[in-house]
């Protein structure tokens, strides 16, 4: 664990989910400096992830939690801005798997916000907000 704020990483893998229909992005942190909450372990070298959740089919017929939208335009929505942020094209399935399997995005120098989660008890980091910096942008 370490304490949520913005970090730096690198993006080292990107892959398909098909169980969870997201674009899963492995982020390696480097070059921030510290340790963990352990005191030890630095931050630097860890690894953590972000998901694009992708429409489902029958996401178009259900709303999100507040009811203001489709869960399907929800999700474009945040990728329309993941996309913005990062300086990618997701704009259609093919071109996001041709991005996979080309490695296109891996590589990419990223500052991400870094949030504490608990789930079923264990308490662990995660991304909540990622955006490319540099060159690669």
């Amino acid at each position: 664990m370490f304490h949520k704020g913005l970090t730096h990483g690198h993006v080292t893998a990107v892959s398909y989910d098909p169980d969870q229909n997201a674009v899963v992005w492995q982020v390696t942190l480097a070059d921030n400096g510290g340790v963990k909450s352990d005191g030890e372990t630095p931050i630097d070298g860890s690894i953590l992830y972000y998901r694009n959740f992708l429409p489902r089919e029958g996401d178009e017929n259900e709303l999100t939690r507040d009811g203001r939208m489709t869960k399907r335009q929800a999700k474009i929505n945040m990728l329309r801005r993941f996309c913005d942020a990062m300086g990618v094209d997701m704009s259609t399935p093919a071109r996001i798997a041709e991005a996979i399997r080309n490695t296109e995005w891996v590589g990419l120098q990223v500052d991400v916000q870094v949030g504490v989660r608990e789930f079923e008890g264990q308490v662990t980091n995660e991304i909540r907000r990622m955006t490319a910096v540099g060159e690669g942008k």
